[in-house]
């Protein structure tokens, strides 16, 4: 684990990474420098022992920092590891928090629950252009009686009230099923549809890059000029970056 020395002016260091760059000293071999926020981006820098970095800001669990010599680039938060206060008492670097899931664009996530009377699972991709605002791409698989059907969505996800770790959010969109010939609990009048679907569910952030979130949708689904209701309870984990 690498060790830093905290050299700041401020006494207060804990004060100093919330509300402005901190310098350490780098005590072991050396930390890399990342072109962007992401293990799979190239290292570029090396910053060797006993040079200085300024922590320039965080986004989830990686840190920007500036080289002495002016280099920028990311380093994971693993690698900088801890940090000494002035006083000589550890001090650990900040986790990640809810504010790192408001500032995210990205998530991903897996969700399974009932759809009607067959079980469902889905994969589901978002982004986040406003802390309040995003838009979310879905794909899932329908299991009924060992028949599959398949469904695609593409929603709006307004988030009213996203400053509480607790998010209430509802939910519009647009969906695409392809009912199996067998599948004849969920449409009577089967093969492909399409459907609108509004719903509501809570987002609950459990810690570093994760949240739970559990949700109920209603689906108008349209086929051959007929209108069927069907809904849909799901709960599953998103992570965020």
């Amino acid at each position: 684990m690498i060790l830093l020395t905290v050299a700041m002016a401020d006494a207060d260091a804990q004060t100093a990474f919330d509300d402005e760059s901190a310098v350490l000293e780098v005590v072991d071999p050396f930390i890399e420098l990342h072109t962007a926020p992401g293990r799979g981006y190239p290292v570029f820098h090396v910053i060797e022992k006993g040079e200085q970095v300024e922590l320039l800001k965080r986004k989830t669990n990686w840190y920007k920092v500036r080289s002495a010599s002016g280099e920028e680039g990311w380093t994971k938060a693993a690698q900088l590891g801890r940090t000494l206060l002035p006083t000589g008492l550890p001090a650990d670097l900040p986790e990640v928090g809810h504010g790192e899931y408001l500032a995210s664009s990205w998530r991903v996530g897996f969700t399974t629950g009932l759809f009607e009377q067959s079980t469902s699972f889905s994969l589901a991709v978002g982004y986040r252009p406003l802390t309040w605002l995003g838009a979310e791409l879905e794909a899932g698989k329908i299991y009924n009686r060992s028949v599959t059907s398949d469904y695609y969505s593409a929603n709006v996800i307004i988030e009213p009230f996203h400053q509480w770790d607790l998010t209430p959010y509802a939910l519009a969109g647009v969906s695409r099923f392809s009912f199996d010939a067998r599948q004849k609990v969920l449409l009577s009048d089967l093969g492909d549809a399409d459907a609108v679907n509004v719903g509501g569910g809570l987002s609950y952030y459990i810690g570093r890059n994760f949240l739970v979130r559990a949700e109920y949708r209603v689906y108008s689904v349209s086929s051959n000029s007929d209108s069927t209701g069907l809904s849909e309870w799901k709960i599953g984990l998103n992570t965020f970056f």
